[in-house]
């Protein structure tokens, strides 16, 4: 745990300017609609209002490979895109970001997935998703993983992101963990609930608890039982260590050896609620491995953008700059690190 002092974390931070990245997973379009409310309808007891107007941003693995680009990563890409005008939308967005897009494959046989969040009065009413959720058939996996491949040996890590929209399935889990250890790679895991005993073999998983419980079939109602749940984990998926986020307490980590609780950064509070929060903790904690960090530090950098990208606007990005300056003030949140052996 000396490795997680203020000195030794922003050397990590100092590494992450032009670390490659392959990033693989379900790309979205979040689409936030703006609506200000005059008053209730009067055939219903909702909302009348006004349209003040839309944003679009990348979501799920195209807001992570965004994310990762911001914090100085040189990222390549390997996911879906419909043949519509989000696709075609999202594609125009990869450009903007200079991610590298040449593995994105258009699908002719299914929508772009589309997340539209309603907001009236600022406040978030209502979401409607418009999306195939089914996983692609194998030729389309085999597809994906023909775009990966070659991309796998020129990188410093390889980031899975899943958020159960179908482009990421078992056979396509199983053959970048193939590919990525024949080439000595990292492979940082980002499950959902559908495949996530799939990601077996992945050198470390990053979740939220909620995933970890119904993967596993155990319920958290104490601390023990969070320990049984992650060596459930540990066992199952054969990682070298998961990361788990809490909600308001915090993030728990589990290795081989032992099972380390970080607080949150700023104390009791949800840094999870708002969109790109995830994703800004997963670039983070897979960067910082990619970096040369280790999983503790990797741990407590990830904890940092939890806090420093929940007071961002949406439409933001996480920056180094951000991040270094909450990392110069991590004592007291290093004091409150509770770590205990997995066998005691």
């Amino acid at each position: 745990m000396d490795t997680v002092e203020k000195e030794k974390l922003t050397a990590v931070l100092r590494q992450f300017q032009g670390r490659k990245i392959l990033v693989v997973g379900d790309l979205l379009v979040s689409r936030f609609v703006e609506v200000a409310a005059r008053k209730l309808a009067r055939e219903a007891p909702v909302p009348a209002g006004d349209f003040v107007g839309q944003t679009l941003l990348p979501g799920g693995a195209a807001n992570l490979a965004r994310e990762l680009t911001s914090l100085g990563a040189s990222v390549s890409l390997v996911g879906l895109v419909g043949s519509d005008e989000y696709g075609t939308w999202l594609k125009a967005e990869f450009s903007k970001y200079g991610l590298a897009s040449g593995g994105v494959i258009t699908d002719q046989t299914r929508p772009t997935s589309l997340r539209t969040w309603y907001m009236v009065n600022g406040f978030h009413a209502l979401r409607v998703d418009k999306e195939d959720r089914r996983d692609v058939p194998l030729a389309m996996s085999k597809k994906l993983l023909s775009e990966a491949e070659p991309i796998i040996n020129g990188v410093d890590c390889v980031m899975l992101s899943d958020y159960d929209r179908g482009a990421i399935t078992s056979f396509l889990i199983g053959g970048i963990v193939a590919a990525a250890k024949a080439a000595g790679k990292t492979v940082v895991g980002q499950p959902k609930m559908h495949h996530y005993l799939d990601f077996s073999g992945v050198t470390y998983v990053k979740s939220n608890l909620e995933e970890a419980e119904h993967a596993t079939g155990m319920a958290m109602v104490n601390e023990t039982s969070l320990r049984n749940l992650g060596v459930n984990l540990m066992s199952r998926l054969e990682s070298k260590a998961i990361l788990i986020t809490r909600g308001e307490q915090g993030v728990t980590l589990f290795d081989k050896d032992n099972v380390t609780q970080f607080p949150p950064i700023g104390g009791k509070k949800n840094l999870f609620s708002k969109v790109g929060v995830r994703d800004a903790m997963t670039g983070v904690f897979g960067l910082a491995l990619a970096s040369g960090g280790n999983p503790y530090q990797a741990a407590v950098l990830s904890n940092v953008a939890g806090e420093a990208r929940s007071e961002l606007p949406r439409i933001a990005t996480l920056s180094l700059h951000d991040l270094e300056t909450r990392a110069q003030v991590v004592e007291d949140f290093v004091r409150r690190i509770v770590q205990v052996p997995v066998r005691r």
